[in-house]
């Protein structure tokens, strides 16, 4: 019994090392099948950023407001009051909310500087982001324009550049 627990945490070391090192892996070997493999893994070990040292030096922020009732309100934080709150309070759905807002915004941004703004919103995750932000920002009430901006900070140089910003009408 010894054994077998030995060889099974020997197991589990050696593949948490290979996943540990495999940034380091030449690029053959990063474009082969073995990467979504890797990736998989590394998401369910929550290894994520944390050997990824320029994601660790990178924050996500996002701003929106809506145009209603003739009027412009003012801009609002998309993800730090939901962090915020968790911090506070401990509450875990508020956290689970901060971390749905960011990859909801990411995904959108991320289409969007891969193949434009226009690309960007007729694709399933931009319908996806603005049926959430309605619903859950704006108590279900669809507003008659919407802006958007989505912001990086890099914390080794402290500077916040402006990634995406576009207004639309939903």
């Amino acid at each position: 019994m010894k054994r077998l627990i030995t060889v099974i945490t020997c197991c589990i070391v050696v593949g948490y090392i290979f996943l540990a090192l495999y940034p380091f892996a030449p690029t053959y070997i990063k474009n082969s099948h073995v990467s979504g493999m890797t990736n998989k893994v590394k998401k369910i070990l929550g290894l994520g950023a944390l050997f990824d040292r320029p994601n660790t030096l990178i924050g996500k922020s996002a701003t929106y407001r809506f145009y209603q009732n003739g009027k412009w309100q003012p801009k609002q934080q998309l993800l730090e009051p939901l962090f915020e709150d968790y911090k506070l309070s401990g509450n875990i759905a508020a956290l689970k909310h901060c971390r749905l807002d960011g990859n909801l915004v990411w995904n959108i941004a991320y289409i969007a500087n891969l193949d434009g703004v226009e690309k960007m919103r007729h694709s399933k995750e931009y319908a996806e982001f603005l049926d959430h932000l309605i619903y859950r920002h704006n108590h279900n009430i669809k507003p008659d324009s919407l802006e958007i901006s989505y912001y990086t900070k890099n914390f080794e140089t402290d500077s916040l550049d402006l990634s995406l910003t576009f207004k639309v009408k939903p």
